[in-house]
């Protein structure tokens, strides 16, 4: 059956199922670019920084890692920046801790964006389906009532694949949307951990 038929026979509830679908989709390409534009997938500079560092190749540690816009490596070679800028001692460690935790939350609340978002319309899009669904229940039940005695089976079966089809879309838009959901918060919980992996290790060296 044609696409433009579908949208009319599933009604207003599939018209805002595809709003959010479009929406979906957009949220999803935004945050991908954003991940791609700091090359967020490509191979990881970090470990062979610190490794350096940790040898005392500190310079050369730093410059590697410096010019970087991935978010981790930004956190670290902030880090880096202070450690070999500035005389942190035991007193001025906590407060580098402290700039250092603002930064992670920053960058990671950057991240974050949109997710709850893409959450939200995970919950609502099967509730919506569903709703249609009752209201096209609702609408094939009616028509049995009025028809009576007289009533034909292929049409009630046609009125029920049609209150049918709100469910499906709905669970069409939400499962894609928690899986990218998933996969974004996952992401992030790795960056998060993976920084304060790195950090710890270079106060932990310089400190001791």
């Amino acid at each position: 059956m044609e696409f433009a038929s579908l949208l009319v026979k599933g009604g207003p509830v599939v018209y805002i199922l595809l709003g959010l679908s479009v929406y979906v989709l957009s949220i999803v390409i935004y945050k991908l670019h954003i991940l791609f534009k700091v090359s967020f997938f490509s191979s990881d500079v970090t470990h062979s920084s610190i490794v350096m560092w940790l040898d005392n190749d500190k310079e050369e540690a730093y410059a590697k890692i410096s010019k970087d816009t991935h978010p981790q490596k930004e956190v670290v070679s902030f880090t880096m920046y202070h450690l070999l800028k500035n005389n942190i001692n035991q007193d001025k460690e906590r407060y580098l801790r402290e700039e250092v935790s603002r930064l992670s939350q920053e960058r990671l609340e950057y991240y974050d964006s949109n997710l709850d978002t893409l959450k939200v319309i995970a919950m609502v899009a099967p509730l919506l389906g569903l709703l249609g669904t009752v209201f096209g229940m609702i609408d094939a039940f009616q028509q049995m009532e009025m028809a009576g005695n007289n009533i034909n089976p292929s049409t009630l079966s046609g009125g029920i694949w049609e209150a049918l089809l709100t469910t499906a879309v709905g669970l069409s838009v939400a499962i894609p949307t928690v899986l990218f959901e998933s996969y974004f918060r996952a992401t992030n919980e790795k960056l998060k951990i993976n920084i304060e992996h790195s950090v710890t290790k270079l106060l932990t060296a310089h400190m001791s």
